[in-house]
């Protein structure tokens, strides 16, 4: 059977009300008890007193020994304390009635010093229940009025009165669990309210429908959930239109090799033009493309599920990159550009040496793609104590600055002056920065001063364990 929130928030309302009244009411009802008794003993405790002053001046008139007085007069004092107080005007003359006596008799005792009974009844209670209360003459103790304190309601009266005080305390206690009923309700719905908005959301975005949106203007946890929703529903939106525009851009950079293809084959059909070394060539420079097109999205795609496979050891990062630049130099002189070298020195790091060299060569293949001749493309090296970072940059043409890191995504070429007249299909940024997050690394692009690009490439250092 299942439970649903809102009966479990109900249920636990009103149980931590139930809980909480329960122990309310019983703590009240211990302590009405407790001092309700502790003011009977506290009358009991001025009845004694008054016998004892009466005794004691008693004491004194028949010569200063309980000898000296009857054992029935002292129960007769012991039994007209129990009387209530006389009233404060005069009775009718035909009212020749003393006043009852209290209903219920206590047991009290007239000891001496000996503890020697004298007059009264010893209580049946034990010792360290009684309540005791001495007789003195002359700052003497003569004797003692022993009682038993009460411990429970003996009376009708009381029994009475505390019986009342339930049935109060059931009605409130009634009284209260509505009014926590009522409000428990109220609550929950309250509470409930945002998270039945955000299942809806959640169902919405569930059947693909990425345009609702929450807008909830809470400062609390849920609104903070709910704002995380927003911003999720906000990143599937932006991930269904960039996976719309992967498909669209992969397809057109397909479409153009293929396109150009075919037109060169139905060409030599047609006998537009003859099968010639130039024909061949010109058909092996587009599948080469398309090629080359099928590898980069082979490899960013090992790269987006972590399946790109790396050998990991140490070796010195410059020798790498010389290796590189030495490769890239003829063909980049060949455009009219110029390799510079700043600051390169050895410096050990933990990678994949056919990863790095791959991530050096599509860096300068960008470099000479969009680099106008006469340009310059300048290569400095900085150390610190735990990490490398290499610059590449290049002369003009250059990019906005909020472009940048758009470089760095997939298919992505603005239609600037860096415009695609020599481009590729715009993935091996993307690969680099694949790449370099797989050595712990970091790669950011900017403006660089010589009026072209700039990529920092920021890699840790080697650290030789001991």
């Amino acid at each position: 059977m299942k439970v649903s929130l809102a009966k479990k928030l109900l249920l636990a309302f009103i149980g931590l009300t139930f809980v909480v009244l329960l122990a309310t009411l019983s703590l009240a009802r211990w302590s009405f008890e407790q001092g309700f008794l502790d003011y009977t003993n506290a009358l009991e405790q001025q009845r004694l007193t008054r016998i004892a002053e009466r005794l004691s001046s008693l004491y004194q008139q028949r010569g200063e020994a309980w000898s000296a007085i009857s054992s029935q007069e002292l129960n007769q004092y012991l039994d007209d304390s129990l009387r209530p107080p006389p009233p404060r005007h005069r009775p009718p003359p035909n009212d020749k009635l003393r006043p009852p006596r209290s209903h219920q008799r206590p047991e009290t005792a007239l000891v001496n010093t000996q503890q020697s009974l004298l007059a009264g009844q010893l209580p049946q209670a034990k010792e360290s229940d009684w309540i005791r209360v001495p007789i003195r003459v002359k700052q003497q103790t003569i004797a003692e009025l022993i009682t038993a304190s009460k411990r429970h309601f003996s009376s009708p009266q009381a029994t009475a009165f505390s019986k009342q005080q339930w049935i109060t305390s059931a009605i409130i206690a009634c009284v209260a669990m509505g009014l926590a009923l009522l409000v428990s309700i109220r609550l929950t719905q309250v509470l409930l309210a945002p998270i039945r908005r955000m299942l809806l959301h959640v169902s919405q975005i569930s059947n693909g429908d990425y345009h609702v949106r929450l807008d909830e203007p809470r400062n609390d946890e849920l609104g903070r959930l709910m704002k995380d929703l927003d911003r999720l529903t906000h990143q599937l939106e932006e991930n269904q239109s960039a996976r719309q525009r992967w498909i669209a851009d992969i397809s057109h950079e397909l479409r153009t090799p293929v396109t150009v293809l075919i037109g060169e084959i139905h060409a030599i059909q047609d006998g537009l033009r003859p099968l010639g070394m130039t024909q061949i060539h010109s058909l092996e420079q587009e599948v080469e493309r398309i090629s080359h097109l099928i590898d980069d999205l082979y490899q960013l795609s090992l790269a987006d599920i972590g399946a790109l496979r790396y050998q990991f050891y140490p070796l010195l990062l410059d020798e790498c990159l010389i290796n590189c630049i030495d490769k890239a130099r003829v063909s980049a002189e060949r455009k009219g550009l110029h390799i510079v070298l700043e600051n390169i020195q050895p410096a050990w790091v933990n990678a994949d040496a056919q990863r790095l060299t791959q991530l050096f060569h599509n860096l300068l293949l960008n470099a000479q793609a969009y680099t106008d001749a006469p340009g310059t493309i300048k290569i400095s090296q900085t150390n610190t104590d735990d990490q490398i970072i290499l610059c590449i940059e290049d002369s003009a043409p250059s990019v906005n600055a909020a472009d940048c890191q758009r470089l760095f995504e997939p298919l992505y070429r603005q239609e600037t002056s860096r415009n695609r007249r020599n481009a590729g299909a715009g993935l091996g940024l993307a690969i680099c920065q694949k790449i370099i997050e797989a050595h712990q690394g970091r790669i950011a692009a900017s403006p660089s001063l010589l009026g072209g690009m700039r990529f920092d490439i920021f890699l840790p250092r080697y650290q030789e364990t001991k």
